[in-house]
């Protein structure tokens, strides 16, 4: 079983050799990182709906017939003249648009965003059940460490201390 197969499966971490379980840390480490990077995507996705919300806001109260920049493409913008402040056009995705008035438009942003705070939330309790995870790897690998290190110095010191006792006793044999 491979590595990345282990670290999405349960594995009794006592049973594999330190060598893999150093890996089986690296890759739930890398799971760890992609699982923030999504985290953080979605944080930003969720902030992005509630600005929405605050724009749509502003303009039912204010902005019927003021003067607004119109993005005609991401760095080209001409001036207009925002005649109707309760109809707005909604990017759903993927170059689509939908019409809907303001209040419309609000449940929509409401809508999404709750969707995406659900999301956040469980790449959130994944997150913070892989780092338990890592945690317990590192523990367990720390230990194998130690308890190696405990035998090389207990082997260094048996074959001294047996060496001294042989140099002992042929010391008592030349008496």
């Amino acid at each position: 079983m491979s590595v990345l197969a282990k670290a999405n499966t349960e594995v009794d971490i006592t049973k594999i050799p330190p060598q893999q379980l150093q890996e089986l840390g690296k890759a739930i480490e890398e799971e760890i990182k992609q699982l923030s990077l999504h985290y953080s995507q979605l944080v930003g996705a969720v902030r992005k709906f509630k600005e929405s919300q605050g724009v749509l806001a502003y303009m039912e109260q204010r902005a019927e017939g003021k003067e607004v920049m119109v993005p005609l493409t991401s760095s080209l913008y001409v001036p207009g003249r925002m005649d109707d402040n309760k109809n707005v056009l909604i990017e759903c995705g993927a170059g689509y648009f939908i019409e809907k008035d303001t209040k419309g438009a609000h449940e929509y942003c409401d809508r999404k965003s709750k969707a995406l705070i659900e999301s956040y939330n469980k790449v959130r309790e994944l997150i913070d059940h892989k780092k338990m995870q890592m945690g317990k790897v590192q523990t367990e690998y720390q230990g194998r460490v130690a308890a190696m290190q405990a035998m090389q110095k207990g082997g260094q010191w048996m074959s001294i201390s047996s060496n001294t006792s042989r140099i002992c006793n042929l010391n008592r044999n030349s008496l």
